[in-house]
């Protein structure tokens, strides 16, 4: 029996492709013409729903930041990057301007990306996704499924070494990584006095 995916489906399995094929021997325009995703490109209005399209889209947009290089740029040039447009149904479906900047501001708010000015911006290497799976993977590795660990014990603790990404970096960054852990149901983000503690699940 044929399962007809939704649009969160769709976007997940984009993500997924995006991860298994490198961007150095396959374009993501090439992707995209796997499935005629007009999904994709249609943001919905509804709060909680527009909410995961987003936070979805802004690790697709890194990924392909990453896998392309691309260190600075600005809304006007990435207009017209292959990933926010697709044409392999004979019609052009794309994302206008205001949701492309709406992406940008979710993915500053994540730490992905740091404004320059309304237009312009930098991206950084490590986003908060990828730090949110190595916290989660060192979680894992050091038995913590299940208990509670502060962001300076998950930095710079006696079970951290210096050879992992999220090593010694600013606690901001990690409580924007561990949000995410907390939004895919891995993790409790609980806060006391200004204080925070993760609680690993």
């Amino acid at each position: 029996m044929w399962h007809y995916l939704n649009s969160f489906e769709y976007t997940y399995l984009l993500i997924i492709y995006i991860k298994i094929i490198t961007f150095k021997t396959l374009e993501i325009s090439s992707i995209l013409h796997v499935h005629s995703l007009s999904q994709v490109y249609s943001l919905q209005d509804h709060k909680e729903t527009r909410k995961k399209q987003i936070t979805q889209w802004s690790e697709i947009v890194h990924l392909y930041f990453q896998s392309h290089k691309i260190l600075e740029s600005s809304i006007s040039e990435i207009l017209n990057f292959p990933i926010f447009q697709d044409s392999s149904s004979g019609i052009i479906k794309r994302l206008d301007s205001s949701e492309i900047k709406e992406i940008l501001n979710q993915m500053a708010q994540l730490g992905s990306i740091e404004w320059k000015n309304d237009q312009n911006f930098s991206v950084n290497l490590v986003s908060p996704f990828e730090l949110a799976d190595a916290i989660y993977a060192w979680a894992k590795e050091k038995k913590l499924i299940g208990y509670t660990e502060t962001l300076r014990g998950i930095t710079e603790g006696s079970q951290t070494d210096q050879s992992k990404k999220f090593y010694n970096l600013p606690q901001e960054q990690i409580l924007k990584a561990c949000l995410i852990l907390e939004e895919t149901g891995r993790c409790q983000v609980y806060e006391f006095d200004g204080l925070y503690s993760i609680k690993f699940i």
